[in-house]
């Protein structure tokens, strides 16, 4: 997935500057934060909260340095899931849970899945996929399920792109 994000600060980024990054959307409260001069708070009303887990933007936007690209980034949604590390895409698409693996430098469209050559790294993105799963407390789509569909399911694109 790739998706444009405009910022504008005056004074701060310099007008018509291209800043190349990947990022996640669980990366702007920490930027706001920062920007804010302000802190998470640890609890609130008592309760205990759960710490931030992206990081701020300030030096992308700002001065122009990249984000560490090992970072992985993670995401779930209705049972489909993914894990992007650097140049690999990891994706398994609800019910199959079959993994596929995509090299974005090369394949930006997700066109060509290459996991059957590269099993190891699928082993590796995956293990950090479910560990990440076990602390964020991800459930089960299979056990949250509406019995009847919520949308209308889309139809497999004859590219086979995983985009979502």
């Amino acid at each position: 997935m790739r998706s444009p994000f405009i910022a504008w600060f005056p004074s701060k980024i310099k007008a018509g500057t291209l800043a190349r990054g990947t990022g996640h959307l669980i990366d702007l409260a920490p930027t706001f934060y920062e920007l804010a001069n302000a802190t998470y708070p640890a609890s609130y009303q008592g309760t205990t909260t759960n710490s931030l887990p992206g990081k701020s933007l300030i030096n992308l936007l700002f001065n122009g340095q990249e984000l560490d690209a090992g970072r992985p980034l993670f995401w779930e949604w209705a049972g489909n899931r993914a894990v992007r590390r650097g140049k690999w895409k990891l994706v398994s698409i609800y019910p199959s849970y079959q993994w596929e693996l995509y090299d974005l430098e090369s394949d930006a469209g997700e066109t060509q899945n290459v996991a059957s050559r590269n099993s190891n790294l699928v082993d590796e993105l995956s293990a950090l996929y479910f560990n990440w799963a076990k602390q964020t407390d991800v459930v089960d789509y299979d056990k949250i399920k509406p019995k009847e569909p919520l949308l209308p399911t889309p139809k497999k694109s004859s590219l086979g792109n995983r985009n979502f």
